[in-house]
């Protein structure tokens, strides 16, 4: 399982949540059989239950698998990162006039149309009634929740049972995954109670179903049985009568499973499995046209336990010649090889991902001898041959201070990041950085400052770990690791506490609908971000799903997960 970073500010929501979830019996009670043996039926094995069916609140991606079984919002994004519409009738563009920027306010009016033939599965019509209680749900200030660009939103208007329109404050480039996507959803304003609030309502558990399947049974720590919707709008569709979703923690349990035929799909196949069944003869692994998640050294600019590095820098990486450095001691390929089973790719900037990898920034070299030049350049020299450096006039530590710091990672990861970790260790060493190898919770790394949070009070040296952004549109990502504002603490991620007023230009002209002027604004960040080196990254996680051979249609996707296409499966 890969762990995603969590909004800052919404942190103690999600735990309020989890601890809800684990403590939820059965939402249904277990009194449906299993499905006939004429039926065509597929099991699904996953290590724990979803939190939910609303992902915008967990993001587990196990609340985003069933999910996308009984609820559809305004768009999809496929695996080439191409947006379709589901609810929408058409996606609105500024080609067809429902997109209108004002010059003079640089507010955007977007005006979406709805099909007109999509009920709910009690019958009762899904319409723009249905947009606006999902809206207000969501900004509620109480019961609410963040979601990407909801800031920029102005007002949502109905216009007409099937049509509304959404103004935003200014341009937003995602403006089109608003209410769409791999996280939004449009929810029954007639079925779900407004009073219990967009985090905690009940038909979070116990879904009104507008997708291709319906939810029969949920027996917690067990299994969710699904059975085809028949009032689902494309007609002869699902092909499939009934998905049972198994709960099976133990990974090796899941994947001798499918082996054996007695699961059909295993969501997130990592490195490991993937290797194992590559050559297996019943089973089929689906790897994502472009991965998302890449590992990469987060590096505190500040003197651990500070947040603003012009009062108080780090004495190691506050001086860019020390991340330019250690960034030519790190082998990825051999990382690659000998812990990834050769699925690592090597990452080194943020625009690896079409349609915004055009900005040619040539690979870094792995080279020791110039990341110990470098060093010596930066006032780091081992002169009592321990095989440390020490400082010896350096720009921002004491004389003789020895370059040591902590490493962290997060424990829930596993072994291939504990493995990650002793290699990039061992490296260091090499050119003569000693690197104390930590492990912690990703809650405690990850929480607010006021709950301790490692990054946000400025409590680290360096992690490591993997992030990258949804969707197929950068700029709220880079937005919140790049931008000063999001230095601030509890502000964003910009954990490293860099702040660059040219990359915070750069950032104000991406958030334009002008892809031409995006993509230039794009690579002159690339150009920033490799000369700067904020943060070092190395290689992108595999994205990929193993599936039974007697499946059609799989297809792994980095931009949502394997059930965002769940109505076309077939079975052979």
């Amino acid at each position: 399982m890969k762990y995603q970073r969590l909004h800052m500010g919404i942190i103690f929501a999600l735990i309020s949540l989890l601890l809800a979830a684990c403590s939820t019996q059965a939402a249904t009670p277990a009194t449906q059989t299993a499905p006939a043996s004429s039926e065509k039926t597929i099991t699904m094995v996953i290590p724990e239950d979803p939190p939910s069916f609303n992902p915008t609140i967990g993001d587990t991606g196990y609340d985003a698998l069933v999910m996308h079984l009984v609820m559809l919002g305004m768009v999809g994004v496929d695996p080439e990162g191409k947006i379709y519409p589901q609810l929408a009738a058409e996606l609105p563009t500024q080609q067809n006039g429902a997109v209108v920027i004002d010059a003079a306010t640089g507010s955007m009016d977007v005006t979406w149309k709805m099909r007109p033939d999509i009920t709910w599965s009690d019958g009762t019509p899904l319409t723009a009634d249905d947009v606006l209680f999902t809206y207000q749900a969501i900004t509620n200030p109480q019961t609410g929740f963040w979601v990407p660009g909801i800031d920029l939103v102005s007002g949502v208007e109905k216009l007409d049972p099937h049509s509304f329109v959404v103004h935003f404050s200014s341009v937003y480039p995602s403006y089109l995954t608003l209410f769409g996507g791999r996280q939004v959803v449009i929810w029954p304003a007639h079925y779900c109670k407004a009073d219990q609030g967009f985090q905690q309502w009940d038909c979070g558990r116990k879904p009104l179903s507008s997708g291709p399947f319906l939810l029969d049974e949920w027996v917690t720590g067990d299994h969710m049985l699904f059975s085809r919707n028949p009032g689902y709008y494309q007609p002869g569709k699902p092909a499939i009568d009934s998905i049972i979703v198994k709960i099976i923690p133990d990974e090796t349990v899941r994947e001798t499973m499918l082996r054996k035929g007695d699961a059909d799909i295993l969501m997130w196949a990592n490195e490991q499995t993937a290797d194992n069944l590559k050559d297996a003869t019943n089973v089929k692994v689906s790897v994502s046209p472009t991965s998302r998640f890449v590992m990469r050294l987060y590096l505190n600019l500040a003197d651990k336990g500070t947040t603003d590095p012009d009062a108080t820098p780090s004495p190691f990486f506050a001086d860019v010649r020390v991340r330019q450095a250690i960034r030519a001691a790190i082998d990825v390929d051999k990382i690659s090889s000998s812990v990834w089973h050769g699925y690592a790719q090597p990452v080194w900037t943020e625009f690896f991902r079409p349609p915004y990898d055009k900005c040619s920034i040539p690979r870094p070299a792995f080279d020791p001898q110039a990341a110990r030049t470098l060093l010596d350049q930066a006032g780091w020299t081992d002169s009592d041959g321990d095989g440390t450096r020490e400082c010896h006039g350096c720009a921002n530590g004491t004389e003789g201070q020895p370059f040591k710091f902590e490493l962290f990672i997060y424990s829930e990861y596993g072994e291939p990041l504990n493995l990650t970790q002793q290699l990039i260790g061992e490296m260091l060493k090499e050119v003569g950085i000693q690197a104390e190898l930590v492990q912690t919770q990703g809650s405690i790394m990850w929480a607010d400052s006021a709950s301790g949070g490692m990054e946000q009070s400025g409590n680290f040296e360096v992690d490591l770990y993997d992030d990258g952004y949804a969707g197929n549109d950068p700029t709220d990502f880079l937005w919140q690791y790049y931008a000063s504002s999001s230095a601030e603490p509890d502000n964003g991620v910009n954990v490293g506490r860099w702040e660059n007023q040219q990359m915070d230009d750069l950032l104000t002209q991406a958030y334009t609908l002008d892809e031409t002027a995006r993509q230039a604004a794009f690579c002159q960040m690339a150009q920033l971000l490799d000369q700067e080196l904020p943060e070092i990254l190395l290689f992108s996680n595999i994205n990929a799903d193993a599936y039974s051979a007697r499946m059609v249609g799989i297809q792994a996707n980095v931009n949502d997960v394997v059930t965002w296409n769940v109505a076309d499966w077939q079975i052979k």
